[in-house]
């Protein structure tokens, strides 16, 4: 069947201009005016769309364009949701105002990752054209919080099952992403003794516990960087990113709060890399008498990795290298992302998107508008080579 396809660029750049003017910061979140407005312009168009409420003003909108016979299920998977606008003084433009000029559009959340929901709902528009010709069905879901916890994609999961393969937008540079790192954060309470600042003898202080604890995740970091590594997503890392104790100037310190950032790679396991803090704080505790660490993971985002010889991944690699004339090979990211959590519940996919990462959570945030088409049309090229019917 004819692989040619012309998308609606108009389309595409108010949807993706409108969707930034929509203040989704994460936190809080607050993806349901968004949702609702994505899936009443794709209704709009015939396309069974409904919002999947999550809590208070927290959705999805799941958009369903089914084909003109039964066949496997594709997913469209990217986010709403963004991370804060921060200094706004420090934009040169209006963060929240979806602007289009000298071929970008500029605003928060048009590379990470309106711009990549607005590309698959324009390649759904394109798709309704070819409508009979397709077997199963596309599913496009915009999904909120991806940027803290992944809510929306494992309730997206949770209601509606295995999918047979699975796109997930993000900023890739439209390079078809096999493999992303994971990431562990790792909070570490350490507990010491109060006294008076001119006893400190008579106390335990918990920040120089600390401290010996962060020498030890020093010497952690270098044994990491001197690891194998992984061929697509290099080396795991850590760094303690957080740290506060004490309650006032001239008081031992009984109490201090670290937290790590421990990026994951496919194949390590989250209760092993845990066990390791664990080790440090069990050490030096026996060196420091009388401080006591507590270790707990408070976030955790798997490290994914998907075969080439998944048909999805196939099918993306020759859309990308058809579409922008270049031989397409796959590559790893150093993020997280949701695919994680679709390839655990069963469905292979691949990251691709337009927007390069280095501009994600940046001030100043844009995206070549050049790419947002070119990300449709690529979309568009992935379904119809896994969902056409041959002719």
């Amino acid at each position: 069947m004819p692989m040619d396809v012309h998308i609606d660029r108009e389309f595409l750049l108010s949807l993706a201009s409108a969707l930034v003017r929509i203040n989704t910061e994460n936190p809080p979140g607050r993806e349901l005016e968004a949702a609702s407005f994505l899936a009443e312009r794709l209704a709009d168009l015939g396309i069974k769309s409904t919002i999947d409420r999550l809590d208070g003003v927290r959705a999805n909108a799941v958009c369903i364009l089914e084909g003109g016979s039964a066949g496997p299920t594709l997913l469209f998977n990217s986010h709403l949701d963004t991370v804060p606008v921060g200094e706004r003084d420090r934009w040169q433009v209006e963060p929240l105002g979806g602007l289009i000029r000298d071929g970008r559009l500029y605003g928060r959340g048009s590379a990470d990752a309106k711009g990549s929901v607005a590309a698959m709902a324009a390649s759904l528009k394109a798709l309704l054209n070819v409508q009979d010709k397709i077997r199963g069905k596309v599913v496009l879901a915009a999904v909120a919080d991806e940027e803290v916890s992944g809510i929306g994609t494992k309730a997206l999961l949770s209601k509606y099952g295995k999918f047979d393969f699975a796109i997930v937008g993000e900023p890739t540079g439209l390079r078809v992403c096999t493999a992303h790192k994971g990431r562990l954060e790792i909070k570490v309470r350490v507990k010491g003794k109060p006294a008076h600042a001119s006893m400190p003898q008579e106390g335990v202080n918990a920040i120089i516990a600390a401290v010996s604890y962060c020498n030890e995740i020093e010497h952690m970091a270098d044994l990491l960087s001197r690891s194998e590594g992984h061929p697509l997503v290099g080396k795991p890392t850590v760094a303690v990113t957080m740290i506060s104790g004490g309650i006032k100037s001239n008081v031992i310190p009984d109490e201090c709060v670290l937290v790590i950032d421990r990026r994951l790679i496919p194949g390590e396991d989250s209760e092993v890399v845990k066990a390791s803090f664990d080790k440090i704080a069990s050490k030096v505790m026996a060196e420091r008498r009388g401080t006591e660490f507590v270790v707990s993971i408070t976030q955790y985002h798997r490290a994914t990795e998907v075969s080439t010889s998944e048909p999805v991944v196939q099918a993306a690699l020759e859309a990308v290298s058809k579409t922008l004339k270049v031989k397409a090979e796959p590559f790893g990211l150093p993020a997280y992302t949701d695919l994680g959590w679709i390839v655990a519940a069963g469905t292979p996919g691949v990251v691709l998107g337009p927007g390069e990462l280095s501009q994600a959570h940046t001030y100043n945030e844009s995206v070549p508008i050049d790419e947002l088409e070119a990300a449709a049309k690529i979309y568009y090229e992935i379904a119809l080579k896994l969902l056409g019917k041959q002719e």
